[in-house]
């Protein structure tokens, strides 16, 4: 699994945690009701796009592009 952790620039979540295809899991801290992030896709294998210190890319499950997250990406790691 890989875990991305954001920025906090005041949004309630701050960590993706992801499986190895980068489909969303699991968000960090918990929430009261179920996530708009799970299942949406992280492309953690394409390093062109995955960089700490750029804005996260993402593509919701509905959509057939990335777009990306008004984020930065602190840190990737496999955990």
């Amino acid at each position: 699994m890989i875990k991305i952790t954001l920025i906090n620039s005041g949004q309630s979540f701050q960590q993706f945690i992801c499986d190895d295809t980068g489909k969303i899991i699991d968000v960090q801290p918990k929430q009261d009701t179920p996530s708009i992030w799970i299942g949406s896709l992280i492309p953690v294998n394409d390093p062109d796009l995955m960089q700490e210190g750029k804005y996260c890319p993402i593509k919701k499950a509905y959509s057939s592009s990335y777009g990306y997250l008004r984020h930065i990406i602190k840190k990737i790691e496999t955990i």
